[in-house]
């Protein structure tokens, strides 16, 4: 940077008067060999308006230059809250880490200083000249500056932070404006209005308060966005508010020129008739501009507290300000989400006699990096399995050995992996959210993008009942750190598919989708056998003798299901083999396995946690389970068999010749004399499900003898998808079972056929965005396995524990590393006590999940034109069927008469997006909005996505919300472009790109915005070269 410093160093040293001089204790960083560090120093200062230089010491004040010099501008002074000197206080510079510490000689002197600093800048200046001028035009009713000339200027409204972006104010307004001058050209002036407020007596200078959207070429704007004022306990009513008005020149830079301005007390709004008021607008020359209207109306009865006193003594205002809609506080989502932001607004209507009054919540989810850190969890334990398993395998020959090697090594660094991302995640304590520009960031990986809940609160005015509309918004689940370079995650798996022997001539199906099924079907009838059992034990227990044989005969039935399985070729071949790598290793002098992992098992000894009670525990033993004495017998599968099928002949004759003499003996001695055969029965059928799954896991090593190492990085890649899948699920979950807890119908039909999540993507199928696109019809596929139940929550706070189901993950791409996951939701017992009794009983409740995806960028012009869009074909036409599946079921369950018309509505729709579908326009985003709609028909959860949650995803769901106001509370039509515009510019999304980018601009330019369909482009002023 240049600068003129001859001139500077001469107003230092040379100036008469100075503002503010003396020595000061300044904190200054040592450099040196032995310094190191920052101690304060004494230093001798000089304040020149707003100019601040400091010098060695006094002497050096003639005799040499300053050692430096500080702009008081877009600074504060504040008291130093941990004094480490007495008599200290500080300067922060807005947009500067750094914090200059000062300390003065005294507290007297300290408070002169802070005083003069205070009031040093060109800003504070100008406000006071401002604040005065006021004063002069109310006490005179003359401009001071009569020929001051209307001058354009650039504001920067969205560095301010002061907005209102909470529900805890009490009082609000609505602004309107009438019979505006145009501009000199005879054209309607874009008219936006800037609040700023002063609090006497303590306050001296006007402060930004809000401001509103701006309002396209007309002199009589209906401004949509209302404007807050309180902090949910007081509110202020002697707090003056100056309302000007301005004329928008250009939107992209800010210019503007002001039009006129009003002032007025919240006080004026409570004494108003009906609390409206209707005031005149003041040109700066003091000639009337216009008329401006204000409407004032409050969340609840306003609280009376002396800062309501009026000039007289003793004389309170007791009147209150009316309630004209519903509550935005009994709408917020703070109970179940955390640093809630909260918009308001109000819109017309097309019969004009009613106001919608509009709330916008955006609100961060707590289960961002919860949910994922007990996944984590479960993963590691389940890796661990998996290498006790192939430990157990013991010797087999060389080329194999090989393979379990090598396939051990991989796991084991995937749980050191695994552990050290839960280790980053139990220690961290930002924010609940992973912002946009973290997205590559390897730490957390496993952590989703961007998730927020996105919330619309809607009620007529006069009206207490509202509706609530949601939508969850995130990032696409993908893996940013890994990248796309050999595509996403369908393209690998399909890959890794095709690899697979096929099961059948017809090749469909592979040996590993089988072996899939069948080792779930193998763990299922193994639980139902047990229960089965300790139900007969409960029985006997009991002497509910008339019970007796219907339990053996349930159990007969499952241990015979569980002897045909047993006959599966597929499980005899995987035997065969694996007992012929066991035999030939015999004759083999191959060196011990246990010797060959101690390098893995001393590594993960020294690395695991200690047990925390959160599953992440170790357990040594499952890293030193390579003996081969602990290696299964070669005993025939065959036997295997016979001995289940001995063992269950023989309980079920037990128990026959228990019923045929029961009344020549006692039955409190059946229990002890049929303990025995049950006991034996559950060692074979434990013994036979060990077995097969030591033989299908070989069975999977042998397939995957060509690509272990591929294996592991998809099933790595699936693992980070999951995560991010899950965790985003039930943060819509959670809120749409609070939202209906009082609709028993509702829980008893998703009970009976599901709960359809409905995910919109908004990637191309171009570069990068088709790797995501891979990745995310995979993960959004998973979650087809995902089931959840319900318990009751100790503390009254929403609990989520994920654990493994008994099946593995199978369908298009089976993974016999892993099973499907379970959730059980902890609900407060006002929900727990409302729902129905199967589902207090703990029964699950699967997930029906479906995609749509259409891509809105210059990417998906360049697939359109020059790639594919086959992908994002496949994905809408599959998810179409699966949403006439689910539709199909909820006619077949829960036709309601009464609903005949909706229920048509729903099928027409769903006959209007399939043939929107096959039409394969181009950009075809009706198909979007008819899966919405249906998807809210059919009270499904919704969730919106893109590259990064942040931009695309801000259209589409403001887009969403306008279009729910017209369909289903009748927005007046002349209002839907000034609704999308006010929804993108000053609503809740705004605050999102500022969370995520660190400023408030969609990350779009204008030759981007070109290629969008015109319903996505954001409003001028908006957008920019943000780098996310």
């Amino acid at each position: 940077m240049r600068l003129n410093s001859k001139e500077l160093v001469y107003i230092a040293q040379n100036c008469v008067t100075c503002d503010k001089e003396g020595l000061l204790l300044f904190k200054e960083k040592q450099d040196g060999l032995l310094k190191r560090g920052e101690t304060y120093l004494e230093r001798y200062f000089r304040l020149k308006g707003n100019l601040l230089f400091y010098f060695k010491n006094k002497e050096s004040v003639t005799k040499s230059e300053p050692i430096g010099l500080m702009v008081l501008e877009r600074c504060t002074v504040e008291l130093e809250s941990e004094e480490e000197i007495p008599n200290a206080f500080v300067l922060v510079c807005e947009g500067e880490n750094h914090v200059f510490k000062f300390a003065a000689m005294s507290e007297e002197d300290r408070d002169h200083w802070i005083q003069a600093l205070h009031i040093a800048s060109y800003e504070c200046l100008k406000m006071q000249l401002e604040s005065l001028t006021d004063q002069l035009q109310g006490k005179t009713g003359k401009n001071p500056f009569p020929q001051q000339a209307q001058q354009h200027t650039g504001i920067d409204l969205d560095s301010h932070t002061e907005d209102q972006v909470n529900e805890d104010c009490i009082l609000e307004i609505s602004l309107s404006c009438l019979d505006l001058k145009c501009d000199s050209s005879g054209q309607p002036p874009n008219p936006l209005i800037v609040i700023h407020t002063l609090e006497p007596p303590d306050q001296l200078l006007w402060s930004h308060h809000n401001h509103t959207e701006i309002v396209e070429k007309t002199c009589n704007p209906q401004f949509l966005k209302t404007i807050g004022f309180g902090d949910g306990e007081n509110v202020n009513l002697i707090t003056r508010v100056k309302v000007t008005i301005y004329h928008v020149v250009e939107r992209m830079t800010g210019t503007m020129v002001q039009l006129g301005h009003s002032i007025f007390t919240l006080r004026d709004i409570i004494a108003a008739e009906d609390n409206t008021l209707h005031l005149s607008i003041k040109s700066p020359d003091l000639h009337d501009c216009g008329k401006l209207c204000v409407i004032g109306w409050t969340n609840s009865a306003l609280p009376i507290s002396p800062v309501f006193q009026t000039d007289k003594e003793d004389e309170y205002i007791e009147q209150e300000v009316k309630s004209k809609s519903i509550n935005k506080q009994e709408y917020s989502p703070k109970n179940l989400y955390e640093n809630v932001i909260c918009k308001s607004f109000r819109f017309s209507t097309n019969s004009q006699k009613e106001v919608l009054q509009v709330y916008e919540y955006m609100a961060e989810s707590r289960w961002s990096y919860d949910i994922p850190h007990k996944l984590l969890c479960l993963f590691v334990e389940e890796e661990k399995r998996k290498v006790s398993l192939l430990q157990e395998m013991g010797e087999l020959v060389p080329d194999i050995e090989s393979d379990q090697v090598a396939w051990i090594t991989l796991s084991a660094a995937i749980v050191e992996t695994f552990i050290n991302a839960l280790d980053t995640l139990s220690i961290y304590k930002g924010a609940y959210f992973k912002a946009s520009r973290d997205k590559d960031n390897k730490e957390y990986q496993f952590v989703p993008v961007n998730i927020h809940l996105q919330r619309m609160a809607v009620g007529t005015e006069g009206s207490k009942q509202g509706t609530i509309y949601e939508a969850v918004t995130m990032g696409a689940f993908t893996d940013h750190v890994q990248k796309w370079k050999n595509g996403g995650l369908k393209r690998l798996l399909q890959s890794q598919v095709d690899l697979y022997t096929p099961q059948s001539t017809l090749g469909q199906k592979t040996k590993l989708h089988k072996a899939c099924k069948l080792l779930s079907d193998l763990a299922e009838l193994k639980y139902v056998i047990n229960l089965g059992c300790e139900k007969l034990c409960q029985t006997l227990i009991n002497e509910y003798m008339e019970e007796v044989q219907a339990r053996i005969d349930f159990i007969a039935n499952k241990s015979r299901k569980l002897v045909e399985l047993c006959d599966e070729p597929l499980l005899q071949t995987s035997s065969t083999e694996y007992s012929h790598a066991k035999t030939s290793a015999s004759h083999v002098d191959g060196k011990d396995l246990a010797a060959s992992l101690t390098h893995v098992k001393d590594k993960k000894e020294k690395s695991e946690p200690a047990d925390n009670g959160d599953g992440s525990s170790s357990r040594s033993s499952l890293w030193s389970g390579s003996s081969l004495a602990k290696s299964p017998t070669l005993e025939p599968w065959e036997v295997t068999r016979l001995n289940l099928e001995a063992a269950v002949v023989c309980l079920i004759s037990k128990v026959e010749e228990m019923l045929k003499c029961k009344n020549n003996k006692e039955t409190t001695s059946w229990l002890s004399d049929i303990s025995p055969a049950i006991i034996k029965l559950q060692s074979f059928v434990e013994i036979v499900f060990q077995r097969a799954n030591l033989f299908l896991t070989f069975l999977s090593l042998r397939e995957n003898r060509f690509n272990i190492k591929t294996m592991h990085s998809i099933k790595y890649r699936r693992d980070v998808m999951t995560t991010h899948s899950i965790s985003t699920l039930f943060t819509g979950i959670i809120s749409k079972v609070y939202n209906y807890k009082d609709n028993v119908d509702y829980f008893t039909r998703i009970s009976k056929i599901g709960l359809l999540a409905k995910f919109e993507g908004l990637l191309s199928c171009y570069g990068d965005e088709m790797g995501m696109l891979e990745d995310m019809c995979v993960a959004v596929d998973d979650l087809s396995t995902v089931t959840f139940s319900f318990t009751l929550s100790r503390d009254g706070t929403t609990t989520t524990t994920p654990s493994l189901q008994r099946c593995l993950k199978n369908g298009r791409f089976p993974d016999i590393n892993r099973h499907c996951i379970h959730m059980t939701l902890g609900v407060s017992s006002d929900l727990y006590d409302k729902l129905p009794s199967n589902l207090q009983k703990g029964d699950d409740i699967k997930v029906i999940p479906v995609l749509f995806n259409i891509g809105i960028n210059e990417q998906a012009t360049l697939a359109e034109r020059f790639g594919s869009t086959n992908l994002q074909d496949q994905i809408n036409t599959e998810s179409v069927a699966i949403l006439s599946h689910y539709y199909e079921d909820y006619m077949k369950h829960f036709a309601d008469p009464g609903e005949k018309s909706t229920q048509a509505y729903i099928g027409r729709l769903i006959q209007q997006l399939n043939t929107t579908i096959i039409s394969k326009k181009s950009k075809n985003v009706e198909i979007l909005h008819i899966a919405e709609e249906l998807c809210r028909k059919l009270d499904g959860v919704h969730f919106v996505s893109c590259k990064s949650g942040k931009d695309r995803t801000s259209m589409a769901v403001t887009l969403q919300q306008v279009q729910i106001l017209q369909q289903e509370h009748d927005l007046a039509s002349h209002v839907f472009w000034q609704a999308l515009d006010c929804f993108r510019s000053v609503g809740c999304r705004r605050e999102n790109t500022l969370k995520n980018a660190g400023m408030k601009k969609y990350a779009f330019n204008s030759l981007q915005l070109l290629s969008f369909p015109k319903l996505y482009r954001p409003p001028g002023g908006t957008y920019g070269n943000v780098q996310t």
